[in-house]
């Protein structure tokens, strides 16, 4: 695998980064239209929220290691949430305002994909709090997350959710 990745140009490299992160987001949209068309939204929603928030631990610590991260500070925090598996495809901006951490996120492909095939918004709040919670705390265990938007709230054309993130 390592020469097939070396035979490869650094536009070549940046467009399988946004093909994974596409891959990653595809199959989790299939599992959890497996588990709503059978269970329904709640159920689907609580077990994407377990899986998720799991995930956030294994990405984080991943993520962790290849940054060298040790101190667990708002800058690294910052920097590591650009390298989140979903980062490539959804227009993600992260600021340091003081002392907090903004991540938003300005296009959603499972929503988006939802509405085009007409099967309406799914109240994902609770995922993301999961999964941005665990994804924190492994970079320090003091981090605190707080949703300032996310679905079911209503959002602007250019937002679909924004999270915050304190030290405490």
């Amino acid at each position: 695998m390592n020469k097939v990745l070396d035979s490869l140009t650094r536009e070549e490299l940046l467009d399988l980064v946004e093909v994974m992160s596409k891959n990653l987001l595809t199959l989790d949209g299939y599992w959890f239209l497996s588990i709503e068309n059978r269970y329904g939204q709640s159920v689907a929603v609580e077990i994407d929220r377990e899986a998720w928030e799991q995930f956030g631990v294994s990405e984080a610590r991943r993520i962790k290691k290849f940054l060298k991260i040790s101190d667990g500070t708002l800058e690294d925090l910052a920097r590591a949430l650009h390298f989140t598996s979903i980062a490539p495809v959804s227009a993600v901006s992260v600021e340091t305002r003081g002392d907090r951490v903004v991540l938003n996120i300005r296009n959603c492909r499972p929503q988006t994909a939802r509405l085009r095939s007409g099967r309406g918004l799914f109240p994902c709040k609770p995922v993301g709090l999961a999964h941005l919670s665990a994804f924190a705390k492994v970079i320090n265990p003091r981090f605190k997350v707080r949703c300032l938007l996310c679905p079911p709230d209503e959002h602007p054309d250019d937002l679909w959710c924004s999270w915050e993130f304190r030290l405490e």
